[in-house]
């Protein structure tokens, strides 16, 4: 993750920063432990979903799966993007449902992204 928003000309303290200002974000825990803080901005007419993880998610795979998918059910229509290297993070929004576009250049030095999102696009 530190990756993509370097790639995005921000910080994760930067990041988390705006996250927490514009939204109403959230703490997920698992057994007990961090496992990350996540919400949706609003942003124009779109709804921007937002998380950084902890390595949590890591040890308790199978709990952060089943959760993620009940949480992002009841987030509404949300839509952002996802640095194309971090391979795990695309296949999770997969898992998820969420439709993930082909990688098109987005950051400060041409990096490949997709968009992920669950809005229904008009054909």
């Amino acid at each position: 993750e530190i990756d993509e928003l370097t790639a995005l000309g921000a910080t994760c303290h930067e990041c988390l920063r705006i996250g927490m200002l514009y939204s109403e974000a959230m703490t997920a825990f698992i057994h007990g432990e961090p496992a990350g803080i996540f919400g949706v901005i609003d942003h124009g007419t779109e709804r921007v979903l937002w998380g950084v993880f902890t390595r949590a998610i890591d040890r308790h795979p199978i709990t952060f799966l089943r959760a993620s998918r009940k949480v992002i059910e009841t987030l509404g229509p949300v839509v952002n993007i996802v640095d194309a290297r971090n391979e795990k993070a695309v296949r999770w929004f997969k898992w998820l449902g969420l439709e993930v576009s082909d990688p098109e250049p987005h950051g400060i030095g041409g990096e490949l992204f997709h968009t992920f999102t669950n809005v229904q696009r008009a054909a």
